[in-house]
C-alpha cells in the first residue's frame, strides 16, 4: 500500500489543469450522455436479490481467502516471484469460479507484461596496474550495458568533475547505514545520483573504496542472488566496482575488465475478469474494482523473515474476489458492467496499474469510476465497520458510495488527516492521470506492522473486514445501478 510512505509525502503541483478538466467532461459526455449524481441522492432500498448477494460475503469465506494469500507459503508475493505468479493463478481461478469473463487475449484472465530486472555480472571484475600488479575487487554493484575492456588513469572524484574526460573515477567515499543491507536498490539509487554528472565525462567505470566495516561488499553479494527492478535514473549507468580503501588507486594507470550487466525477463500478470451489465446501453460502461496483489517479499534477517502482507494488501485482494462472488450471484446483474482487477507491482511504483491504464482492456472513457481497495482489515479506534476514501474532494464518488453502503450500516467517510496525501499513493492514481474518477478505499491505518513480517492474518479483525466488504458491495452496486455518473470536481 502507498509505496515509499517512509520517504514522506509527495508534493503534487498543478496536476489538475483546466485542459484535464475539459477532457474529463468530454469523456463523460461521450460515455453515454449520463448526468452527474448529486451528493444528496439517496440509494434505493436493497432488493431481496441484493440482500442474498450480500449474504454470500461471510466471515468464513473471507477468512479462508485471506489466510491463504497471506500464508508463509506465499513468501510475501514480491514482484516478480513464483509466489506472486501462484497468487495470480489463484485469483484467476476465483474469477473463473464466479463465472466472470476473462478480459485477456483468447478469453484468458491475464494481462501479461515482460518486466526486465537486472543483476551484476557473475564474473568478477579484473583490475591490474599496467606495471603488472593485480588489484583485488571486493564485488560489483553494477556492470555496464556492454562489456568493458579499458586501460586508463584513475581520476579522483573531485578532479573528475572538472575534467573533460574521466573514463575511470574513484569516489572519495560512500557511507551507507547498516539497515541499507535490506534495501540494495536504495544504495544503487544513491550511487546513481552521485555519479550522474560523470555521464558527460564518458566515464566507463566507477571505483568505490571500502573500509573493513563497510556493508557494500555484503550488498554486492545480495545483488548476485536476486535481480532487481530499477527505474531509469535510479540505476548506475556505468560499471561500479568495490575495492579496498587500502588500494588507493587514484593516479594509477589501470587495465579493467568488467562483464556486461545481466538482464532477466520476468512475466508478470494483471488478473482481469468482467461481469457484463444487464442494460443494453449502460452495460457499455463499467465500474472498475481493483486491488494490488503484490507485497515486498522476504527479508534476509530475523526469526520471521516473511513480509506476509496480510493487511497490505491481501485484504484488498480478498475484497475483490469476495465482491466478484457476490456480484456474480445476483439473479439480475447490475445495469453497468463491472471489471475486477488485481495488479502486480504496486509496491514497485504502481507498475501494474500503469500498464493497465496505458493498455486498457476496457476503454478508459467508459470506466465511470475506479474503486480501489487498500488495507481494510484492522480498524482504528472508533472506526469499526467504517471505511474512508482518499482524495475526497476530487469527485463526488465518496458521498455516492456512502449513500449505498449505509444501506448495510457501513459509513464511508472523509479522513481529513491523510486522505488527501494518500490519494496519489496507490493504484487509483494511475487512472486519475488518465482522467478517470478513481479513489482508494481503506478501513484501517498505517499500523506498526505495516511492511513488517508481523503483518499476519491472525491480527486482522475478520468481522470488521467482512462488514466493510458488504458495505463496499452495497456502495459499488449503487454506482453500477444508477443511470447517473460520478463526476470529477473542480477542486
Amino acid at each position: 500500500m502507498f509505496p515509499n510512505w517512509s520517504l514522506g509525502p509527495i508534493i503534487i503541483t498543478l496536476f489538475v489543469h483546466d485542459m484535464i478538466k475539459h477532457i474529463q467532461i468530454f469523456l463523460l459526455l461521450i460515455s453515454g450522455g449520463t448526468t452527474a449524481i448529486s451528493q444528496e441522492t439517496a440509494a434505493p432500498d436493497l432488493s431481496e436479490d441484493a440482500i442474498a448477494a450480500i449474504n454470500v460475503i461471510t466471515e468464513a469465506r473471507v477468512l479462508s481467502t485471506i489466510s491463504f494469500l497471506a500464508s508463509d507459503e506465499m513468501a510475501g508475493r514480491d514482484t516478480p516471484s513464483p509466489e506472486l505468479r501462484i497468487a495470480s493463478q489463484y485469483v484467476a481461478a476465483r474469477f473463473r469460479g464466479a463465472g466472470l469473463e476473462g478480459a485477456g487475449p483468447d478469453g484468458s484472465y491475464f494481462q501479461i507484461h515482460q518486466l526486465v530486472t537486472t543483476m551484476p555480472p557473475e564474473q568478477e571484475a579484473v583490475l591490474s596496474e599496467v606495471s603488472g600488479e593485480t588489484i583485488s575487487a571486493l564485488g560489483l554493484l553494477a556492470g555496464s550495458p556492454e562489456a568493458i575492456n579499458l586501460t586508463a588513469t584513475v581520476m579522483k572524484e573531485s578532479a573528475a568533475r572538472k575534467a573533460d574526460v574521466a573514463e575511470i573515477v574513484c569516489l572519495d567515499t560512500l557511507h551507507v547505514p547498516p539497515q541499507a543491507a535490506e534495501r540494495p536498490q536504495f544504495v544503487l539509487a544513491t550511487v546513481a545520483r552521485r555519479i550522474r554528472a560523470f555521464k558527460e565525462k564518458k566515464t566507463k567505470v566507477v571505483l568505490i573504496p571500502c573500509d573493513d566495516d563497510s556493508i557494500l561488499p555484503q550488498i554486492a553479494e545480495r545483488l548476485l542472488q536476486k535481480s532487481l527492478f530499477l527505474k531509469d535514473g535510479l540505476k548506475p549507468e556505468c560499471a561500479v566496482v568495490l575495492v579496498s580503501s587500502d588500494t588507493n588507486p587514484v593516479g594509477k594507470e589501470l587495465s579493467i575488465q568488467v562483464a556486461a550487466q545481466r538482464e532477466v525477463q520476468n512475466s508478470v500478470r494483471n488478473v482481469v475478469g468482467i461481469l457484463r451489465g444487464s442494460d443494453p446501453k449502460l452495460s457499455q460502461q463499467a465500474v472498475l474494482i481493483s486491488a494490488h496483489l503484490d507485497h515486498i517479499g522476504v527479508r534476509s534477517y530475523g526469526d520471521d523473515r516473511i513480509n506476509n502482507g496480510a493487511d497490505d494488501n491481501a485484504t484488498g485482494v480478498t475484497t475483490v474476489v469476495s465482491l466478484a462472488d457476490a456480484f456474480a450471484s445476483l439473479k439480475t446483474k447490475p445495469r453497468r458492467s463491472i471489471v475486477f482487477v488485481t495488479f502486480w507491482g504496486e509496491e514497485k511504483g504502481l507498475l501494474g496499474s500503469k500498464h493497465f491504464a496505458d493498455n486498457p482492456l476496457w476503454p478508459l472513457s467508459k470506466i465511470v469510476a475506479n474503486i480501489n481497495i487498500e488495507m481494510v482489515g484492522r480498524p482504528e479506534q472508533d472506526a469499526r465497520e467504517k471505511a474512508w476514501m482518499t482524495g475526497w474532494k476530487h469527485s463526488n464518488l465518496g458521498p455516492i458510495m456512502n449513500s449505498g453502503s449505509q444501506r448495510v450500516g457501513v459509513e464511508i467517510f472523509n479522513r481529513t488527516d491523510v486522505g488527501e496525501m494518500l490519494y496519489a499513493r496507490s493504484d487509483n492514481y494511475s487512472f486519475v492521470r488518465k482522467g478517470v474518477v478513481a479513489h482508494s478505499f481503506s478501513a484501517g491505518s498505517l499500523h506498526a506492522d505495516y511492511h513488517q513480517p508481523s503483518d499476519e492474518w491472525e491480527k486482522l479483525d475478520i468481522p470488521h473486514m467482512t462488514k466493510v466488504i458488504q458495505g463496499l458491495f452495497a456502495g459499488a452496486l449503487f454506482v453500477a445501478e444508477t443511470s447517473d455518473t460520478p463526476t470529477a470536481s473542480e477542486k
